[in-house]
């Protein structure tokens, strides 16, 4: 399987994630901003992106709609600390598969990579 690309600007978070998603067996890769994520996607498609909403920079659902864009198959999955229904709903519109909020429940996350990982087998 292609790698796992988490893409948070909170460094603690990405280390969590990382640690986590590297125990389920996941090949992760990191990016600290939308910018550097569209950077590596660039040079290497992630099967799956798990995606900060609020970033410094462009935000979350920019680069949601910009992996749309290219690439349409790619499961997105977004993350946020705040529970914002507008923006779920701007998230889903753009494709994303889901929402896990921060802090993250180890069997959400779980639960909705599993999901992500179907659309990929569909």
């Amino acid at each position: 399987m292609a790698y796992l690309l988490v893409v948070d600007d909170d460094p603690s978070i990405r280390t969590v994630l990382n640690r986590r998603l590297t125990q389920w067996g996941y090949e992760v890769k990191e990016a600290s901003s939308a910018t550097e994520a569209l950077e590596m996607m660039m040079v290497e498609t992630p099967a799956i992106v798990l995606l900060d909403i609020n970033m410094p920079g462009h935000d979350g659902l920019w680069l949601a709609e910009r992996i749309r864009a290219k690439w349409t198959g790619t499961p997105i999955i977004m993350v946020s600390g705040k529970d914002d229904l507008d923006v779920v709903q701007r998230a889903q519109k753009l494709g994303a598969i889901d929402f896990v909020r921060k802090p993250f429940d180890r069997e959400i996350l779980r639960q909705a990579l599993l999901r992500a990982a179907m659309v990929l087998t569909e």
